[in-house]
Protein backbone atom coordinates (compact mmCIF):
# COMPACT_ATOMS: atom_id res chain seq x y z
CA UNK A 1 0.00 0.00 0.00
CA UNK A 2 1.20 3.37 -1.14
CA UNK A 3 1.29 6.33 1.24
CA UNK A 4 0.61 9.92 0.90
CA UNK A 5 2.34 12.64 1.14
CA UNK A 6 1.39 15.89 2.55
CA UNK A 7 2.03 19.04 0.77
CA UNK A 8 4.13 21.05 2.72
CA UNK A 9 1.96 23.57 4.92
CA UNK A 10 1.35 26.54 2.70
CA UNK A 11 1.97 25.19 -0.20
CA UNK A 12 -0.97 23.94 -3.33
CA UNK A 13 -0.97 20.32 -3.84
CA UNK A 14 1.39 19.66 -7.30
CA UNK A 15 -0.31 19.10 -10.44
CA UNK A 16 -0.03 16.40 -12.48
CA UNK A 17 -0.67 16.53 -16.44
CA UNK A 18 -2.64 14.15 -17.81
CA UNK A 19 -0.92 10.97 -18.73
CA UNK A 20 -2.17 11.84 -22.17
CA UNK A 21 -0.55 15.67 -22.20
CA UNK A 22 2.92 14.43 -21.46
CA UNK A 23 2.72 11.92 -24.06
CA UNK A 24 1.83 13.97 -26.76
CA UNK A 25 4.30 16.35 -25.66
CA UNK A 26 7.32 14.07 -25.21
CA UNK A 27 6.09 12.67 -29.18
CA UNK A 28 6.40 16.12 -30.28
CA UNK A 29 9.76 17.17 -28.50
CA UNK A 30 11.18 13.38 -30.30
CA UNK A 31 9.94 14.47 -33.63
CA UNK A 32 11.14 18.09 -33.34
CA UNK A 33 14.97 16.25 -31.85
CA UNK A 34 14.70 13.49 -34.70
CA UNK A 35 14.27 16.62 -37.72
CA UNK A 36 16.79 18.74 -36.12
CA UNK A 37 19.26 15.58 -36.51
CA UNK A 38 18.06 14.70 -39.95
CA UNK A 39 18.44 18.35 -41.18
CA UNK A 40 22.19 18.24 -39.64
CA UNK A 41 23.24 14.83 -41.26
CA UNK A 42 21.28 15.64 -44.57
CA UNK A 43 22.88 19.18 -44.61
CA UNK A 44 24.27 19.83 -47.66
CA UNK A 45 26.86 22.55 -48.47
CA UNK A 46 25.55 25.42 -51.15
CA UNK A 47 27.58 25.73 -54.12
CA UNK A 48 29.87 23.65 -56.23
CA UNK A 49 32.40 21.16 -55.06
CA UNK A 50 35.94 23.13 -54.60
CA UNK A 51 37.93 21.58 -56.44
CA UNK A 52 35.55 20.67 -59.82
CA UNK A 53 35.64 22.63 -62.88
CA UNK A 54 33.02 25.06 -62.95
CA UNK A 55 29.87 23.93 -65.01
CA UNK A 56 28.83 26.19 -67.96
CA UNK A 57 26.18 28.49 -68.01
CA UNK A 58 24.64 31.05 -70.55
CA UNK A 59 23.06 33.97 -69.30
CA UNK A 60 21.19 36.87 -70.52
CA UNK A 61 21.68 39.77 -68.56
CA UNK A 62 19.09 41.11 -66.69
CA UNK A 63 17.95 44.16 -69.55
CA UNK A 64 17.89 41.10 -72.02
CA UNK A 65 20.42 43.06 -74.47
CA UNK A 66 23.20 40.42 -73.99
CA UNK A 67 24.33 36.99 -73.00
CA UNK A 68 27.18 35.95 -70.96
CA UNK A 69 29.04 32.54 -71.44
CA UNK A 70 31.11 31.63 -68.40
CA UNK A 71 34.04 29.99 -71.01
CA UNK A 72 34.12 33.00 -72.48
CA UNK A 73 35.59 34.37 -69.14
CA UNK A 74 38.31 31.74 -69.09
CA UNK A 75 42.10 33.36 -68.34
CA UNK A 76 41.01 35.36 -65.72
CA UNK A 77 39.55 34.78 -62.03
CA UNK A 78 35.53 34.85 -61.95
CA UNK A 79 33.70 35.73 -58.98
CA UNK A 80 29.91 34.80 -58.95
CA UNK A 81 26.83 35.61 -56.79
CA UNK A 82 23.95 33.59 -56.63
CA UNK A 83 21.48 36.45 -54.55
CA UNK A 84 17.49 37.25 -55.01
CA UNK A 85 16.06 40.46 -54.07
CA UNK A 86 14.03 39.05 -51.40
CA UNK A 87 17.28 38.19 -49.55
CA UNK A 88 18.17 40.14 -46.36
CA UNK A 89 21.63 38.50 -46.60
CA UNK A 90 22.18 39.39 -50.32
CA UNK A 91 21.25 42.69 -49.80
CA UNK A 92 23.80 43.44 -46.61
CA UNK A 93 26.31 41.51 -49.01
CA UNK A 94 25.90 43.94 -51.89
CA UNK A 95 27.68 46.76 -50.49
CA UNK A 96 30.88 44.78 -49.73
CA UNK A 97 30.70 42.47 -52.73
CA UNK A 98 30.69 46.12 -55.07
CA UNK A 99 33.33 47.37 -53.19
CA UNK A 100 35.95 44.39 -53.97
CA UNK A 101 34.35 44.64 -57.53
CA UNK A 102 35.40 48.58 -57.68
CA UNK A 103 38.93 47.82 -56.37
CA UNK A 104 39.93 45.22 -58.86
CA UNK A 105 37.98 46.65 -61.98
CA UNK A 106 41.67 47.63 -63.61
CA UNK A 107 42.70 43.80 -62.93
CA UNK A 108 41.40 41.28 -64.79
CA UNK A 109 39.00 39.53 -62.36
CA UNK A 110 34.94 39.25 -64.06
CA UNK A 111 32.92 39.77 -60.97
CA UNK A 112 29.04 38.27 -61.99
CA UNK A 113 25.31 38.59 -60.13
CA UNK A 114 23.26 35.78 -60.93
CA UNK A 115 19.79 36.53 -60.05
CA UNK A 116 17.53 34.03 -59.44
CA UNK A 117 14.29 35.89 -59.18
CA UNK A 118 11.89 34.54 -61.54
CA UNK A 119 11.55 37.80 -62.94
CA UNK A 120 14.47 38.96 -65.06
CA UNK A 121 12.99 42.98 -64.64
CA UNK A 122 13.18 42.26 -60.62
CA UNK A 123 17.27 41.73 -61.61
CA UNK A 124 17.25 44.58 -63.62
CA UNK A 125 15.83 46.97 -61.39
CA UNK A 126 18.33 45.64 -58.38
CA UNK A 127 21.34 45.97 -60.53
CA UNK A 128 19.90 50.15 -60.48
CA UNK A 129 18.96 50.17 -57.03
CA UNK A 130 21.60 48.17 -55.21
CA UNK A 131 24.27 50.51 -57.58
CA UNK A 132 26.13 46.81 -58.84
CA UNK A 133 28.84 47.77 -60.86
CA UNK A 134 29.16 44.06 -62.48
CA UNK A 135 26.85 42.21 -64.69
CA UNK A 136 23.93 40.88 -63.33
CA UNK A 137 22.15 37.77 -64.91
CA UNK A 138 19.10 36.37 -65.17
CA UNK A 139 18.87 32.46 -64.15
CA UNK A 140 16.05 30.09 -65.20
CA UNK A 141 16.97 28.17 -62.40
CA UNK A 142 19.59 26.35 -64.45
CA UNK A 143 23.03 27.40 -62.46
CA UNK A 144 21.08 27.09 -59.23
CA UNK A 145 20.59 23.71 -60.18
CA UNK A 146 23.84 22.57 -61.61
CA UNK A 147 25.59 25.02 -59.02
CA UNK A 148 23.56 23.18 -56.15
CA UNK A 149 22.66 26.24 -54.35
CA UNK A 150 21.20 25.88 -51.28
CA UNK A 151 21.66 29.45 -49.64
CA UNK A 152 21.70 32.94 -50.88
CA UNK A 153 23.76 34.37 -51.44
CA UNK A 154 26.30 31.67 -52.41
CA UNK A 155 29.84 33.11 -53.12
CA UNK A 156 31.61 31.02 -55.94
CA UNK A 157 35.20 31.85 -56.79
CA UNK A 158 36.52 30.69 -59.96
CA UNK A 159 40.62 30.40 -61.03
CA UNK A 160 41.59 31.07 -64.58
CA UNK A 161 41.48 27.84 -65.80
CA UNK A 162 37.93 27.27 -64.87
CA UNK A 163 38.22 25.42 -61.64
CA UNK A 164 36.06 26.56 -58.47
CA UNK A 165 38.08 27.68 -55.43
CA UNK A 166 35.97 28.47 -53.21
CA UNK A 167 32.48 28.72 -52.40
CA UNK A 168 31.32 30.68 -49.38
CA UNK A 169 27.30 29.87 -48.42
CA UNK A 170 26.44 33.36 -47.54
CA UNK A 171 28.39 36.27 -47.58
CA UNK A 172 32.25 35.97 -46.57
CA UNK A 173 33.92 38.58 -44.77
CA UNK A 174 35.56 41.35 -47.37
CA UNK A 175 38.89 40.55 -45.91
CA UNK A 176 38.27 36.78 -46.57
CA UNK A 177 36.88 37.70 -50.21
CA UNK A 178 40.20 39.82 -50.87
CA UNK A 179 42.66 36.77 -50.04
CA UNK A 180 40.35 34.12 -52.05
CA UNK A 181 41.29 36.74 -54.98
CA UNK A 182 44.87 37.16 -53.98
CA UNK A 183 44.83 33.80 -54.43
CA UNK A 184 43.63 33.37 -57.82
CA UNK A 185 45.77 36.28 -58.85
CA UNK A 186 43.40 39.11 -58.65
CA UNK A 187 45.76 41.23 -56.96
CA UNK A 188 44.42 44.92 -55.67
CA UNK A 189 45.30 47.82 -57.84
Amino acid sequence: MSKRVAPARGSAPAKQAAPGKVNVFRALLFIAALGIAVALVAKKPSGPPVGDVAAEFDLPDANGSSRVKLSDLRGAPVVVEVFASWCGACRQAAPMLREAALSKRKSDVHFLGVSVDSDPRVASRLKESWNIPYAVLHDDGSVAAKYRIQVLPTVIVIDADGQVRHVSSGAPRSETLEAWLGEVGAVRL
